[in-house]
This record gives structure tokens, C-alpha cells and sequence, in this order.
């Protein structure tokens, strides 16, 4: 079994579903994280370019840490939209990876580069497995997908939408067990934390992973569970509604809402 997370920004994936994705890869699983930019306006010292292979370095070292391969997508900050060259290169990256398991930011979050990447995943991915759809990346193209894979979108940052509200999970799960590898994880994005760091005089880029974390827990309803990710699950026309964490996962996981 293969899950590829797809997120906006380098760290997004650290911040909201590496703790599942940790526990997925004990349990088996290929693990590919990419991300649709570098994150290339993540600075107020350093030029786009300097940055980016510096953010671009520090993903892979992350991926590293969970035995997983890592591709950036190569789209610019802040200028994340649907589209055909959006759609065409990440349905080249799905050709490539060949996932069971897609995971995604949530629709509603609270930037516009987080909103368009699950739109942009969701249609690529339907697109892979049609064979008179043409796509390419860095020079490869891939054959058509057999079968489209199901789709999970994780929490949104600080598990809010749009109006403050705390976004409802359907699976809610406990990584308790694997949060000190999320959190070395994270911490590899040392650009990110030091930003942080450097603006609170303390560790806040951490503590607030930490944060939402123990938020999500909450919903999980049993003792000794500190840390939590949550999910949903894309359940329109034509996807597949396989239940792969359930099914892998075990106790680790609650389905918090009957959808």
C-alpha cells in the first residue's frame, strides 16, 4: 500500500498528518510527501532563490527521517491555482506514485495556497486515470493510473474555518506514539523555526504543532491519548470510500462523526 501526501508549503505536511503518516509507514505503507511550491516567500532576509533550496533541503531531510521520497512541484508562493499546468504536472506526479491513499489539505483553511492544492489533487487525480490526458514532469511521462485512490482531507490549520469555528473531524486519530518523530520532523525546517523562534523567544513554531495536536485529542474520547490528527474523507462520485486507516490503524483510530 502507497499514501502520498500533497500539501501547499514545505512543513505543512509536519504540521498537520506526519503523526499518521508515521504510523502508517510502521504498519507497512510506502510513504511520498510533496508539496505544490518550495515555499519560496517563507523569508525576510533571503531572496526567493536562496530560500527555496534551502526550504526544498530541508524537506527531504524530513522525508528522510520517515524513509519516505519527497518531490517539490516547483509552483510559486502564493500563486497556487487551478488549472491545466497545475493539473497536468500533478497528474504526472500521482502517474509516478501510484497512490491507494492521497492526503490533502482541508478546502477551507485559512490561505488560499491550502484551498486550491486539495481542489487541484482531487481533479488531477481524476484526471491520471484517463488515457488520452497528457502529462509530464521533469521530463517523464508516466502511463495512466488503473484507479483512482482515495482521498483524505487533514485538518485545517488550528482545526478552525473561515469564521473560528472548530472544524469536525471523521477519523480521529491518536499519535501519541509518534509524535516525537512528527516533531523532529518539523523541527528539520530549521528557516521556519528560527523565524519563529527569533519573533517569540521561545519555541513556538513546536509548541503551536503541539497545540493543535492536543486540541484534536479531545475528540479522540479515551485516556493516555495527548496528541491527535483528524480527517475526512472525499466521498464523491467515483472514489473510492475505502476505510485504509481503520483497516491499519486499529485502536489507534476513532471514526468521531457517523458520515
Amino acid at each position: 500500500m502507497r499514501v502520498l501526501a500533497v500539501m501547499a508549503h514545505p512543513d505543512d505536511i509536519e504540521m498537520t498528518c506526519a503523526g499518521t503518516l508515521v504510523l502508517l509507514r510502521r504498519a507497512g505503507w510506502d510513504v511520498h510527501l510533496a508539496t505544490m511550491t518550495a515555499g519560496d516567500l517563507g523569508t525576510a532576509t533571503r531572496s526567493r532563490a536562496a530560500i527555496s533550496r534551502i526550504r526544498k533541503k530541508e524537506a527531504a531531510v524530513s522525508a528522510k527521517l520517515l524513509g519516505a521520497a519527497y518531490t517539490c512541484l516547483g509552483f510559486g508562493d502564493l500563486t497556487i491555482v487551478y488549472g491545466e499546468a497545475t493539473k497536468r504536472r500533478v497528474s504526472a506526479l500521482l502517474r509516478l506514485v501510484r497512490p491507494d491513499l492521497v492526503i490533502v489539505p482541508s478546502p477551507v483553511d485559512y490561505m488560499a495556497d491550502h484551498e486550491e492544492t486539495p481542489r487541484i489533487v482531487r481533479e488531477a487525480a481524476f484526471a491520471s486515470t484517463v488515457p488520452n490526458w497528457k502529462a509530464s514532469l521533469r521530463g517523464q511521462r508516466p502511463r495512466p493510473c488503473a484507479k483512482l485512490p482515495a482521498i483524505l482531507y487533514a485538518d485545517p490549520i488550528d482545526n478552525v474555518d473561515h469564521f473560528g469555528r472548530r472544524v469536525p473531524a471523521q477519523y480521529v486519530v491518536d499519535i501519541t506514539g509518534s509524535m516525537d518523530l512528527k516533531e523532529e520532523m518539523l523541527a528539520r525546517h530549521e528557516s521556519q523555526r528560527s523565524w519563529l523562534r527569533d519573533q517569540h523567544g521561545e519555541d513556538e513554531y513546536l509548541l503551536w504543532m503541539r497545540r493543535v495536536g492536543a486540541d484534536r485529542a479531545r475528540d479522540f474520547g479515551r485516556a493516555g491519548v495527548t496528541y491527535a490528527e483528524g480527517f475526512r474523507q472525499h466521498l464523491g462520485h467515483g472514489f473510492p470510500r475505502e476505510d485504509h486507516l481503520t483497516a491499519s490503524l486499529g485502536e489507534r483510530l476513532v471514526k468521531a462523526l457517523p458520515w
